[in-house]
């Protein structure tokens, strides 16, 4: 056996092979405006989400109740960002290549529906939207999120239409 190495022209052949399959298959396969919108929204609200959680935890935000600062508050949010972020991430990526989006779509809801459990049951004292709104808000508009999660999960075109 020869151990030949591919030159310049086979290699963008090869790449322009899988370019055109990519360009077909996204061509192919249109999501409407109202997807489009959605999941904008989706990511607008976890950067959100992530952005205020950032600037509490470096001390930009000085919270009304110093409670909120406390180790075990803390904890519950730095777990639940990483998975928010891995969340945005993953959904992006299923929804531009067209794999797992569906079941990453019901993963979230049925994570979200536990948090929104949790965070009901260990922080109902500190929704209060006059001492601390940017949490209060977060939650009370998760159910937005809920919405908009599941319409996703409806309206998400994972064929070519016909097919």
């Amino acid at each position: 056996m020869s151990n030949r190495i591919i030159n310049d022209i086979e290699m963008k052949a090869i790449l322009e092979a899988f370019a055109e399959s990519r360009v077909d298959k996204v061509n192919s396969i249109y999501q409407c405006k109202t997807f489009k919108a959605l999941i904008i929204y989706y990511n607008i609200y976890i950067l959100t989400f992530l952005v205020v959680y950032l600037l509490l935890l470096s001390g930009v935000f000085i919270p009304g109740d110093a409670r909120l600062i406390t180790g075990d508050f803390l904890v519950v949010f730095n777990g639940r960002a990483y998975v928010a972020f891995w969340f945005l991430v993953s959904m992006n990526i299923g929804a531009y290549f067209n794999v797992g989006f569906k079941a990453l779509c019901l993963i979230s809801l049925v994570y979200m529906f536990n948090t929104t459990i949790d965070n009901a049951v260990l922080f109902s004292d500190f929704f209060n939207f006059g001492s601390r709104p940017y949490l209060s808000i977060f939650v009370t508009s998760r159910c937005i999120l809920f919405v908009v999660i599941a319409w996703m999960l409806l309206i998400f075109r994972d064929k070519v239409e016909g097919n």
